[in-house]
């Protein structure tokens, strides 16, 4: 058995050789159809982690009038608070206020400065127990007779609330497109992959013709015969996708980390069980992909 392997290899290898130019082409269209298979994994794994840290920290802003009535206040706390789905609520003066608004600007004191008057609303901070129900809270806070006495802009109350949840449905949206644009180019280019795959096969059978006669007539098994060219198909897929894993890997450790250091308040890094997750999704499109070329091209082309 060991002898068949090694037999089977070596085959392999010296059609891959004599048909190195088509090889060659197949590799490179397999890699880059496994890169970006893996570059779409590994981003959709990055913002679901993004819109999940996100999700965490979605609260709702209520602005408050100036000179509203602290018993009106206080109800809307009451009402917000008997709230199953509200974990806390936070009352923020205008005072604490400007006093947030100056320790965040430590970088340009000169437009504290330029405030002759405190121009920040109060605001009740509010934090759901699920970030899934955020909008929930907000339709219940804007049905709330109560809310739109506080409100600073009675107007308009929508203008009064300020919540994330806006920031984490353009999120999904903006992945959502990403993973349909991602989809159409993987199938394009594991279209191409396949045909080159095809391709390479059918010049090696053509190629050596006369050693597969020779082979019938001593009576090869259809397997002995057909297993060298299933080797090479593999063969060309793993490099293909060992190429893939090494450009994700260089991008991970020295790219990832400069694009964290821009964007220091988003968690873009990736776990090792996340990375080989990437890994084993690389290399079982890989065997699909040359063991779907492979095989087609036997069928059609060697008739054993």
């Amino acid at each position: 058995m060991a002898i068949n392997l090694g037999y089977f290899v070596r085959e392999s290898v010296v059609s891959f050789r004599r048909n190195w130019v088509m090889s060659l082409g197949a590799i490179i269209t397999i890699y880059l159809s496994l890169l970006l298979v893996g570059v779409s994994v590994t981003g959709s794994m990055i913002v679901g982690q993004v819109v999940r840290d996100v999700e965490e920290k979605v609260s709702i802003r209520i602005f408050l009038k100036d000179g509203a009535a602290p018993e009106d206040v206080d109800k809307l706390q009451a009402d917000l608070a008997a709230d199953p789905r509200v974990k806390s609520i936070k009352y923020t003066s205008k005072e604490q206020a400007l006093e947030e608004f100056k320790a965040s600007m430590t970088e340009s004191p000169e437009i504290v400065e330029q405030l002759e008057v405190n121009p920040l609303p109060a605001s009740l901070d509010v934090d759901t127990v699920k970030p899934q129900d955020v909008m929930a809270v907000v339709e219940t806070i804007k049905a709330n007779p109560t809310f739109v006495k506080v409100c600073d802009r009675p107007d308009d109350p929508e203008r009064s609330l300020k919540y994330g949840q806006q920031i984490v449905n353009q999120l999904f949206a903006f992945t959502r497109v990403l993973r349909v644009v991602g989809v159409v180019f993987i199938v394009m280019l594991a279209v191409i992959s396949l045909i080159f795959i095809n391709n390479t096969i059918r010049l090696a059978i053509y190629a050596r013709r006369k050693e597969i006669g020779i082979m019938r007539l001593v009576g090869a098994s259809n397997w002995f015969i057909r297993t060298p060219f299933l080797l090479e198909g593999l063969i060309q897929s793993l490099v293909g996708a060992l190429l893939a894993l090494l450009t994700l890997g260089v991008f991970e450790s020295f790219a990832l980390p400069k694009v964290e250091q821009t964007v220091a308040f988003l968690n873009l890094s990736l776990s090792p069980g996340s990375m080989a997750q990437v890994a084993v999704i690389l290399i079982v499109g890989a065997l699909v992909i040359g063991l779907s070329g492979s095989g087609f091209a036997l069928r059609r082309y060697l008739k054993v």
